[in-house]
């Protein structure tokens, strides 16, 4: 459940663009927690609309390409992370900042959608056959001597 309802949202907002106070008075009469979330709400209502402010019943999958172009652009205008988040229709700026931080560090392949346990080196994973199977032939040569001392 979300912890303010979009009437409150609406709200908060009309009362913010018909003059009645600024974002942190309006934050004390609606008893939201920051003004900064009621200055985030104010943007996105004046960029998007109402949809702006709505919750969003289940989150966006955005493509790969649509990643890297987003990250293209930021690196290469010298727009802020919240204009361009806005600019492509999006109501997320924190996503874009991971976006942009994960192709930093992974390059290109930051956007790959592999997902799980990331496979061992192969030579890792030769040697840990080596050694698997040197633990095998000690276990048959143990249980070998043990067997010819039982007959003798």
């Amino acid at each position: 459940m979300t912890k303010y309802s979009f009437e409150l949202k609406l709200k908060v907002v009309q009362d913010y663009d018909n003059g009645v106070g600024g974002c942190d008075y309006s934050a004390k009469k609606y008893h939201v927690t920051n003004e900064a979330i009621v200055r985030r709400w104010v943007k996105a209502y004046k960029e998007l609309g109402a949809v702006g402010i709505q919750r969003k019943r289940q989150n966006t999958v955005y493509s790969t390409q649509f990643k890297l172009n987003a990250v293209n652009l930021y690196l290469t205008s010298e727009k802020s992370y919240g204009e361009l988040v806005h600019e492509m229709g999006m109501n997320n700026p924190p996503l874009l900042t991971r976006w942009v931080s994960n192709y930093r560090k992974k390059g290109e392949f930051a956007f790959s959608n592999v997902q799980g346990r990331p496979r061992k080196e192969p030579e890792l994973l030769e040697i840990s056959i080596k050694k698997a199977k040197d633990v095998v032939n000690e276990t048959e040569q143990n249980l070998l001597g043990f067997k010819t001392t039982i007959l003798i």
